[in-house]
This record gives C-alpha cells, sequence and structure tokens, in this order.
C-alpha cells in the first residue's frame, strides 16, 4: 500500500468528513456504495463525524483487470455439453458447415469471473484549500466466488488498513 502525506496539512485538525460531491469510481453504482459503507464504517470507529459542512472530503476511483475463463456450463444456445460435443467432432474435410457449427459455439460462450485484480485509489482532499491531503493506493485481488459479501469485505479490511496509516500520518507529522 503506498501512502503519501502531503505535510503542509495537520490531519489531526480534522473531525469531520463527507464525500466528494462527484465521486467517478469508474465501478458500478451499487460496489461505489459498499465502498462509501466500508469508508465511514471504518471513518466512524476512528471518531470522525459526517457533516455537511466537513474539514475533508473521502474521494476514491478504481482501476481494474478482470480475468476470465470460458464457462461451458451455460450457453445461450442451451446445453453446453452437447455443443461442446459438436465442437470436438472433426469432420475430415472441414466442411463449412462444421465450421460455423465451431463459430456458432464460440459466439454463445460465456465468461465466468475468476479474479479481479485491483488498485482502489483512496484520496482525502482539505475541504478549506481544495488541495489532497493524503492519499493511499490500496492493491489487492478480489478471487471467485465474487459476491456482495466478499466485495465488501475485501474493501473492509483494505480501507481500515489504509485509515491506520492515515491516523500514523496524523500523529507522525
Amino acid at each position: 500500500m503506498d501512502v503519501q502525506h502531503n505535510e503542509s496539512f495537520d490531519l489531526t485538525s480534522y473531525k469531520t468528513y463527507n464525500f466528494y460531491p462527484t465521486i467517478a469510481a469508474n465501478l458500478p453504482e451499487d460496489e461505489t456504495k459498499l465502498i462509501m459503507q466500508a469508508v465511514a464504517l471504518q471513518l466512524f470507529k476512528k471518531g470522525y463525524d459526517k457533516s455537511d459542512t466537513p474539514d475533508f472530503y473521502v474521494n476514491f476511483f478504481v482501476e481494474e483487470y478482470v480475468s476470465y475463463i470460458p464457462d461451458l456450463s451455460e450457453t445461450k444456445s442451451g446445453d453446453a455439453k452437447n455443443n461442446q460435443g459438436a465442437a470436438n467432432q472433426k469432420n475430415k474435410k472441414g466442411t463449412y458447415g462444421e465450421q460455423q457449427k465451431e463459430k456458432t459455439i464460440l459466439q454463445n460462450m460465456r465468461l465466468k469471473t475468476i479474479a479481479i485484480d485491483q488498485a482502489l485509489y483512496l484520496d482525502v482532499v482539505d475541504v478549506k484549500n481544495d488541495q489532497l491531503a493524503w492519499s493511499a493506493i490500496i492493491e489487492g485481488t478480489i478471487e471467485a466466488p465474487v459476491t456482495e459479501e466478499r466485495i465488501f469485505q475485501y474493501y473492509s479490511e483494505r480501507i481500515e488498513k489504509a485509515f491506520k496509516k492515515f491516523q500514523k500520518s496524523a500523529i507522525d507529522k
């Protein structure tokens, strides 16, 4: 985890927070809300109050790379096992019809997520000066099965570690 602290800002003076008015997280809305819940929980645990007139804003965005594998358990055309068998039956001449069957099977194949490699950029912006006071880059992998509970646990654990470093930055100034 890479943490940066702009030492011209006294983090110990911060008592209240809110989320940046416009968060472009690069995630689906439900996942953005999970991150906001995890951040709010950690800040509450650390004694910060959410306010309409905050000392700092929290902003974040994500860059991610998703790893997939073919999912032969279900295809658009129905029975994947029959389709797979058709794809594996080779006509010695490789007729046009056989080539089209294989092409159709590949077009109908679904992909299954096996892991999400991600970098979460977490920023604390000083409201008074509208400048970045502290930031963390949190890198990790969410492995399958990717469920809402696992995603929330993943974010909660990493955001908790980040805000421990936030408090340490405030003390070490």
